[in-house]
């Protein structure tokens, strides 16, 4: 059996999460504390490779670099929709394949493949072209390992909290002896899951960490500020900070370099995104870049406490996503005036702003401006202005794929 080289993540193409699958690929989605090429990476078990479709292969490209698309003799790959995470378990299933043997979902997905040689070309070159296939000499077996296709899946109660916790863990078991904290005494830990907090991270008099349900990280650099209440699952990014008496509740998932404030609740920040102020926001995800104006908050539940539906975008179907919870999807770069409603099931399009008064019900455009005068369309050039501008405050600017993309995606938004 020829030696695995490198562990290769593909995006199939078939997930779709709305206005987040804008900008990044399904492997680049955070689904936990971490993101599954963070999962593969922390893992240090073998080298990482990704795979994708044309509509994300400049974006990895830049992001990432040419080692992540490297040519490799022989790898197990895996779809980058997995949920679970890779623990020792998966890793052993992974690791019981044979060369040319793989394992599909019951919709017929491919889940993962030992391939090496001419049939691990094959079939990189067909995630490039848009339809991952195997070749006909590869065996085939079907799992019940889920893939996540919508957004609503992300926010499984059992899925998301397992993901959080493995993420915890993976994480944490990188910290060198001198990179653990500890409680400060100025602050209480309740419950006996763990908490995990850097040493170079801050907390403040009278934080209050209950592992009841739950362990809790504060990853390196995050500040959890002066009377907050975070409950686990949760996990605090890299250089986040968590505001003075804000209320992080279970099953919250918080990207590097956010800020979180007022009652936070079953939610992903990808990353770099503002929630500085209070209001209450639950079973929502947001990409990177958004920032929600003080006061903004969303619902989460019907009035008749039924199943709600959403529309991912305003040109597609409604779908039912199965849960009496789901809030909201908000696209990168969106931003939202001081005290936005923001009603269930509602999804903000990529770059949107909106400044009116009334709620933001439904699926909101791409680039959509809206106040109180009526929507028109964002100019690209003043979006790209306040971009770069908003990213320089994280020390970052607008990689030319991103640009290119944001362009391409804004000649396609009406207006």
């Amino acid at each position: 059996m020829e030696q695995v080289s490198a562990i290769l993540l593909f995006d199939d193409g078939r997930g779709d999460l709305g206005p987040l699958s804008d900008l990044r690929a399904s492997f680049e989605q955070r689904t936990g504390g971490l993101t599954l090429l963070e999962c593969a990476v922390a893992l240090r078990t073998h080298p990482v490779r990704v795979a994708t479709g044309r509509q994300y292969a400049a974006l990895v490209a830049e992001r990432l670099g040419a080692e992540a698309t490297a040519p490799v003799a022989a790898a197990i790959c895996v779809n980058g929709r997995m949920h679970a995470r890779m623990d020792a378990a998966l890793r052993e299933k992974f690791d019981a394949l044979h060369a040319g043997a793989a394992i599909v979902d019951r919709d017929g997905s491919i889940v993962a493949a030992r391939l090496a040689g001419s049939a691990l070309q094959s079939f990189i070159a067909s995630v490039a072209a848009g339809s991952p296939q195997l070749s006909a000499e590869i065996a085939v077996t079907t799992t019940d390992i889920p893939l996540w296709s919508r957004p609503w899946h992300l926010l499984d109660a059992t899925r998301f909290g397992s993901a959080i916790a493995a993420d915890i863990e993976a994480v944490s078991a990188t910290w060198e002896a001198s990179e653990r904290g500890v409680l400060p005494a100025h602050a209480a830990h309740v419950g006996v899951e763990r908490l995990h907090i850097h040493a170079t991270a801050r907390v403040g008099v009278g934080v209050v960490f209950d592992t009841t349900g739950g362990a809790i990280l504060i990853d390196r650099g995050a500040e959890v500020r002066h009377g907050s209440i975070i409950t686990g699952p949760a996990f605090v990014g890299a250089k986040t900070i968590v505001s003075d008496r804000s209320v992080i509740k279970a099953r919250t998932a918080l990207g590097p370099q956010c800020r979180a404030a007022g009652e936070i609740g079953s939610v992903i920040f990808q990353g770099c995104t503002n929630k500085a102020h209070d209001g209450h926001l639950g079973d929502a995800l947001l990409g990177e870049w958004v920032n929600l104006g003080a006061g903004t908050i969303n619902s989460n539940l019907l009035n008749t406490y039924g199943d709600v539906a959403m529309r991912l975008r305003p040109s597609g179907p409604l779908e039912r996503t199965g849960r009496q919870f789901m809030g909201c999807i908000i696209g990168d770069h969106a931003k939202l005036a001081i005290g936005t409603r923001i009603m269930t099931g509602a999804s903000i399009g990529t770059g949107a702003m909106w400044a009116a008064g009334a709620a933001v019900i439904g699926a909101i455009e791409p680039f959509a401006w809206v106040t109180d005068d009526g929507e028109r369309r964002f100019r690209l050039d003043k979006f790209m202005e306040i971009a770069t501008t908003v990213m320089a405050r994280r020390g970052r600017s607008p990689l030319a794929a991103e640009s290119a993309t944001i362009a391409t995606i804004h000649s396609a938004s009406p207006g």
